[in-house]
């Protein structure tokens, strides 16, 4: 893959920060390391609670924020998005003893392998996701 990530960022929630340059660094090792397409463009969206608590009730029926959310489009030339409270991502950084950025990265990783179609609703399914996550995020 060239230099060129498919990945574009739009910061909504721009009451708390983000790096941007680190995580097109992990899209890239993803895109590389999973054999994605590089035509397989990705949106993420950097948003509030209320944002991804709209979201997570209109698409899922969960009335509360969540951390990320993804959303498989499944076309040859768009994977999908991904949502991330940077709300979320604060308090859970605390929580977990990571760092904000770190957070952030975390919950990127795994929204992007949602969208590679790995989930952990099962037991198996679970593991085999994780182990993938370890690969691109390591604290």
């Amino acid at each position: 893959m060239n230099g060129v990530v498919p990945l574009t960022i739009y910061h909504q929630y721009t009451s708390l920060p983000f790096v941007s340059r680190k995580l097109k660094q992990i899209a890239k090792k993803i895109y590389t390391g999973e054999k994605v397409p590089a035509s397989g463009a990705v949106s993420l969206v950097l948003c509030s609670d209320y944002k991804i608590k709209k979201l997570n009730s209109d698409y899922r029926g969960k009335n509360r924020p969540t951390d990320v959310l993804s959303f498989c489009f499944e076309e040859p030339d768009f994977l999908g998005e991904i949502y991330i409270s940077l709300q979320r991502a604060k308090v859970q950084a605390a929580r977990y003893g990571f760092s904000y950025e770190d957070e952030i990265i975390r919950l990127f990783v795994h929204g992007m392998f949602h969208l590679l179609g790995y989930d952990h609703l099962e037991e198996a399914q679970r593991k085999i996701m994780e182990a993938k996550e370890r690969r691109y995020f390591k604290v």
